[in-house]
């Protein structure tokens, strides 16, 4: 058995399925996939500011992205936190074998691309880092936090997404990371009020306070660089 006897109200989720066996049921939980699904989408989201766009690359690391991002850093995250919701549910030596075989074919899908863009390459050594160092946290825990969060599932998958299709502007680039981060900053935000309410605790009128002001923030931020982008992608247009 995967399944480890405790259990509490993560079943009740609203992504997780009320239909199938407990292991079933735990694995989908154990990917977070709406979480994962929109981190992993974010790649089209760079694809689409390339000048020349061939969809089946962006399809494959889109593919690789759910498979790294959906098994293989949610099951290191459960094996190393006691607090990690589905860490409960599955024994660890099953976490940690999820974690390694997933990460390895998650790369093979994708690794003919690294070879042929340097850049991607250099991106995908610091997602595989931030694969164990966030969710294993490593020294002492300095990446696991909101920032580095941003940083890797949103700056990350949005700028790859971008160099996949040899995107070569600096600009471009530089306001897709800020795009994504800004993106994530959001989803983070406002989910942790959320997550509070779930397990009935208190919260205070500051604190709630200042999740929505960085909410607000985040949109702002988000909404500034997009309408730059867009500028930017069809201004030879204009003349």
């Amino acid at each position: 058995m995967i399944l480890l006897n405790t259990m509490n109200n993560r079943f009740g989720e609203w992504y997780v399925p009320k239909f199938g066996p407990m292991w079933f049921r735990a694995f989908i939980g154990l990917t977070f996939y709406p979480y994962t699904l929109m981190v992993s989408g974010f790649i089209f989201m760079g694809t689409s500011f390339a000048d020349h766009i061939v969809i089946s690359r962006s399809v494959i690391l889109f593919t690789t992205y759910v498979i790294c991002l959906g098994i293989s850093a949610h099951s290191f995250d459960s094996f190393s936190s006691k607090n990690a919701p589905w860490g409960q549910y599955i024994k660890n030596k099953y976490l940690l074998i999820m974690g390694f075989l997933s990460l390895f074919f998650g790369i093979l899908l994708s690794f003919r691309y690294a070879l042929e863009y340097p850049y991607l390459l250099i991106a995908g050594i610091i997602e595989i880092f931030f694969i164990f160092s966030y969710n294993l946290e490593l020294f002492n825990g300095f990446f696991h936090n909101n920032k580095w969060l941003a940083f890797a599932t949103g700056s990350m998958p949005v700028v790859s997404g971008y160099l996949i299709q040899n995107g070569n502007s600096i600009i471009i680039f530089l306001l897709l990371f800020i795009l994504g981060y800004s993106l994530i900053q959001i989803e983070i935000q406002a989910s942790r009020p959320y997550r509070s309410l779930k397990k009935n605790e208190k919260m205070d009128v500051q604190a709630i306070t200042k999740y929505y002001e960085k909410i607000l923030e985040s949109v702002v931020l988000f909404s500034i660089t997009f309408t730059i982008l867009i500028l930017l992608s069809n201004i030879w247009k204009i003349f």
